[in-house]
């Protein structure tokens, strides 16, 4: 047992951690994995418009289509969601017995949920749901809404069972419902690790209608791959699709390719996507969060920080807490950080208790960095039995790592490549395993794959790093 370790979220100690063993726990420079924002809660408000007009970059020449109409601020979209939430409700009091309005209430409740991040939400949409396939007669009723909530709370095998179910429905299903159902088959095979199988569902969710959103699942597709220019060129492919052309779409889609710009070390660029995002769509705490991580990569702490404890304190919002002591670390001032992540375990730990499938992985992220290894451990093993991709492999390595255990993180680590993960994490992580186990050729030729995907990642810089870092 190490001495003096953080106590969060129950029999705190009051006491701030020694710093060798808490605020250096942070892997070497290397950020730990970040919420799992960083790529699909990001696609909770997927949309698109506008014309990227900075300088010459790299993907300066990325356009995305002008703007077309929707509300223009996160204000207007929040009231918008309250008011068909709203009608959705009336439907239901003026038919409390037919499926339909209760799988509309579900959608609605969904779609504030993808505005919110609030999880009260989305356990709300799962009540309507049920109450919706209670009421629908038999070969009808929600499925393939069922299909997505399941998959928003990170159930695969439910996911699944509502997609065969779709198969033998009496009404069949539209062009645009078979081909979602399609992509939704191969987010399932991406998240089981199955990369082919997942590139080829998309495929043929394209064959029977190319929506945006089947682009934006080859855009995270690619970029988990390491092809970090198809997966931009895929953002835009996306927003080229997409008919609506919101301001809240164009930011999502600015954010995303500012995203996979900071995964491989462009920093700058990155901080101009995220600043072209809040001019299109200003107020959304996502947008601001990912603004403020830029302010601290640039050393702008003080200004960082401000957002960031705003945005906990307004939406009670835990990875702001985590993201704010991340910086206070960086600044050597561990008694804010442990100030902030008392605060944030205690949620954290309450989401995963409620719905452990949903929230498991962010909890791990809080825990490896400011808590318990061992626990992270756990945490981590519990999100790979749910969804064993790639991500979660790398996830159980760097729990591994903390808890001196090189050779099975090795192991994990090159599961995750065997499955086509490429990524800087994957192998600054594998070069660290290599080191720790005397192999010091295999430990340089990782850290070379680590340096070709992002050549800042053993800057530390990353360690600034809670959203964008790979």
């Amino acid at each position: 047992m190490r001495g003096s370790k953080l106590m969060v979220g129950g029999g705190a100690t009051g006491d701030v951690p020694a710093a060798a063993d808490w605020g250096s726990r942070r892997w070497k420079g290397v950020a730990p994995r970040a919420l799992a924002l960083s790529g699909a809660a990001v696609l909770v408000f997927v949309g698109v418009e506008a014309m990227w007009s900075g300088g010459e970059t790299a993907t300066a020449a990325t356009a995305l289509p002008t703007a077309g109409f929707g509300p223009g601020n996160f204000a207007e979209e929040l009231a918008a969601a309250d008011r068909q939430l709203s009608l959705a409700r009336e439907r239901v009091a003026n038919a409390p017995e037919q499926w339909l309005p209760l799988e509309g209430l579900a959608r609605a409740e969904l779609a504030r949920f993808k505005l919110t991040a609030d999880p009260d939400e989305l356990a709300q949409a799962m009540i309507s749901l049920e109450l919706s396939q209670t009421a629908a007669p038999a070969a009808s009723g929600p499925i393939l809404t069922a299909a997505e909530i399941a998959m928003a709370g990170h159930d695969l095998a439910a996911a699944e069972q509502h997609l065969d179910r779709l198969q033998n429905v009496a009404v069949a299903p539209s062009a645009a419902e078979r081909a979602e159902a399609t992509a939704l088959r191969g987010d399932i095979a991406f998240y089981r690790g199955d990369m082919a199988a997942a590139a080829s569902a998309y495929s043929a969710a394209d064959a029977i209608v190319p929506t945006s959103g089947t682009a934006i699942r080859r855009a995270l597709l690619a970029r988990s791959q390491g092809r970090f220019d198809e997966a931009i060129r895929l953002v835009a492919e996306a927003a080229r699709r997409d008919s609506l052309r919101t301001p809240r779409g164009l930011a999502s889609y600015a954010l995303q390719i500012g995203m996979i710009e900071s995964a491989r070390g462009n920093f700058e660029e990155a901080s101009e996507r995220y600043a072209q995002a809040d001019r299109l769509f200003p107020g959304h705490w996502l947008i601001e969060l990912y603004i403020a991580e830029a302010q601290g990569v640039a050393g702008n702490y003080e200004e960082a920080i401000a957002v960031q404890e705003r945005i906990a304190r307004e939406k009670g919002d835990p990875q702001a807490l985590d993201a704010a002591a991340s910086l206070y670390l960086a600044q050597g001032d561990e008694r804010s950080a442990y100030r902030l992540t008392q605060r944030s375990a205690a949620i954290w730990r309450a989401r995963a208790q409620a719905m452990p499938v949903a929230y498991t992985a962010h909890t791990f992220e809080n825990e490896l960095a400011f808590g318990d290894p061992e626990r992270a451990l756990h945490l981590a093993r519990e999100n790979l039995a749910h969804r064993p991709y790639g991500d979660a492999h790398i996830l159980v390595a760097e729990a591994l790592l903390a808890t001196d255990r090189p050779a099975e993180a090795r192991t994990h680590l090159l599961e995750a490549e065997a499955q086509g993960w490429r990524s800087a994490p994957l192998y600054a992580r594998l070069s660290e395993a290599e080191e720790m186990l005397g192999n010091a050729r295999a430990s340089g030729e990782a850290a070379e794959k680590a340096r070709e995907l992002n050549p800042r990642v053993f800057d530390p810089v990353m360690s600034r790093l809670w959203f964008g870092h790979g």
